[in-house]
């Protein structure tokens, strides 16, 4: 290995151990589809995203979901779908006495 190399992969391990975990970079790949992240947020994702292929695999997985659901959802209007079915009166009444028993 060169410097380049040596000095490139002891960056990353030194992240590695002071980044967070990829569950919480998950967490924050998820809040920053619904919300604009923090200036310290963007920095610690962009970091994690550098290290960790995993995360950047997950963060374009989740990118194209979301692309293909808007284009489908403005194709087919949420009003468009029909109320699921309900119970009856008497099935949950039912419902309620086996629960009651099991207490």
């Amino acid at each position: 290995m060169g410097w380049y190399e040596k000095t490139k992969h002891s960056i990353r391990y030194f992240l590695l151990r002071r980044l967070p975990t990829c569950q919480a970079t998950a967490e924050l790949i998820s809040r920053s589809l619904e919300r604009p992240l923090t200036w310290r947020e963007r920095v610690t994702l962009k970091l994690h995203l550098w290290i960790c292929v995993w995360c950047l695999w997950y963060l374009e997985h989740l990118q194209i979901i979301r692309q293909t659901m808007l284009k489908r959802g403005a194709e087919v209007p949420e009003t468009d779908y029909p109320a699921g079915p309900t119970l009856s009166a008497e099935a949950r009444a039912r419902i309620k006495r086996q629960l009651a028993n099991l207490q």
